[in-house]
């Protein structure tokens, strides 16, 4: 296996990646209430540049956390102003 196809446990529940190109990502899941008081869970990813991407997962989206499923999910978030989705 590839070193680049590992997970980095990392402090304050954050998990580390590399994308296919060698970007080195870290990411935690959250939940949070909606207007609509319907329960919203999302994973936030952050690069070691600072980018800020969102994924909110449907609700029947499996929470899986392999390199590839993170690597997926990357893809498909949406990308957020740096602190607006940082805890």
């Amino acid at each position: 296996m590839n070193k680049r196809d590992k997970l980095e446990p990392l402090a304050e529940g954050w998990v580390a990646f590399h994308t296919e190109t060698g970007e080195r990502w870290k990411h935690k899941d959250h939940t949070e209430s909606a207007a609509t008081g319907t329960t919203v869970h999302y994973r936030l990813f952050v690069s070691d540049s600072g980018e800020q991407k969102r994924y909110t997962f449907a609700p029947k989206d499996s929470r899986d956390s392999t390199v590839w499923d993170l690597r997926e999910q990357l893809r498909r978030s949406e990308s957020i102003v740096a602190g607006a989705g940082a805890r």
